[in-house]
């Protein structure tokens, strides 16, 4: 059996989160998943209050995402480091 690792566990649940996008019409929110942003250049979406339609470019989103992908990456190893077990000193590790 395989398990997963926790930064992928995080990861998958980062992308089932929502933005919400105003709709520039009416000023309703319309929530848009994230995967939309990661898996398409330009998003496309109809306002459910006013039916207009919205045009979302990605290309920013993207590269935020990136950033914080990446700090996340760092925190990550940060807290492996910090996390490991400090080694005790040896008899034969001091001089006097």
């Amino acid at each position: 059996m395989r398990t997963a690792s926790a930064a992928a566990i995080q990861m998958t649940t980062f992308e089932d989160q929502t933005i919400d996008i105003r709709c520039p019409n009416c000023g309703h929110i319309n929530p848009v998943p994230v995967r939309e942003f990661e898996e398409h250049t330009v998003s496309h979406l109809v306002c459910v209050n006013c039916k207009a339609g919205i045009k979302v470019e990605a290309r920013e989103f993207r590269q935020r995402l990136a950033a914080v992908r990446k700090e996340l990456e760092e925190f990550e190893r940060e807290a492996m480091r910090e996390s490991r077990p400090i080694k005790r000193p040896r008899k034969g590790d001091f001089q006097i």
